[in-house]
């Protein structure tokens, strides 16, 4: 698939662009040095091949799963007849190109404006969402990925959602809308909490 193909240059240029042993060192100087620093680097560029493996996998399970959640709340608004799990499941995967600007306005941001930053930097940071309000130090580990979440990116998926239902049917837009705002927001929100407890637990 082409998005996922999309995302996989996306991960293999922040990894070769915005990931050196200096980004690493500077990360991780308080606990260790620098040959030991590097040597940590090393390791994770040489089993970075293991994520490009596992991304269209990934990304399966991510279809799957928001085709299904979406299909379910067309069912619930009684406008299963009008469309078919396999069109949703198109709708999803042709939406996800949302998600690609974003890790590619994330990319640009890095290179040319952000200066000097870390790793924490990098998984900190997403482009325009509340997260970029805060300061990082100040910020519970809990409410980082809540914050991320809110953001424009999120909202353009949910119309794009709604508005990709409307043209593969013959549903109407602010009934798309209501279908996939009764389903897609409560799985996102479950999500969140999901990662939020994960986060406290893993403290």
């Amino acid at each position: 698939m082409t998005i996922v193909l999309a995302n996989m240059l996306i991960m293999w240029l922040s990894k070769y662009i915005l990931i050196n042993d200096i980004v690493f060192y500077n990360t991780f100087s308080e606990q260790i040095s620098y040959e030991r620093s590097n040597a940590l680097f090393e390791n994770l560029m040489k089993y970075s091949w293991i994520g490009y493996v596992a991304m269209p996998f990934i990304f399966l399970v991510r279809f799957g799963l928001i085709s299904i959640i979406t299909y379910t709340g067309i069912f619930l608004c009684d406008l299963h007849e009008a469309i078919s799990y396999k069109k949703v499941f198109g709708v999803v995967i042709a939406s996800e190109i949302v998600f690609f600007l974003a890790s590619l306005f994330k990319l640009l941001w890095f290179c040319f404006f952000a200066g000097n930053y870390d790793l924490n930097d990098l998984n900190f940071f997403y482009p325009l969402s509340l997260i970029n309000l805060f300061n990082q130090a100040e910020l519970d580990k809990m409410w980082i990925f809540p914050l991320q979440s809110l953001n424009l990116f999120q909202i353009i998926y949910v119309l794009s959602l709604a508005y990709g239902i409307k043209v593969q049917s013959e549903i109407h837009l602010d009934k798309a809308e209501k279908a996939v705002l009764i389903s897609y927001l409560p799985g996102l929100l479950i999500w969140v909490v999901f990662i939020m407890f994960f986060s406290i637990s893993s403290s």
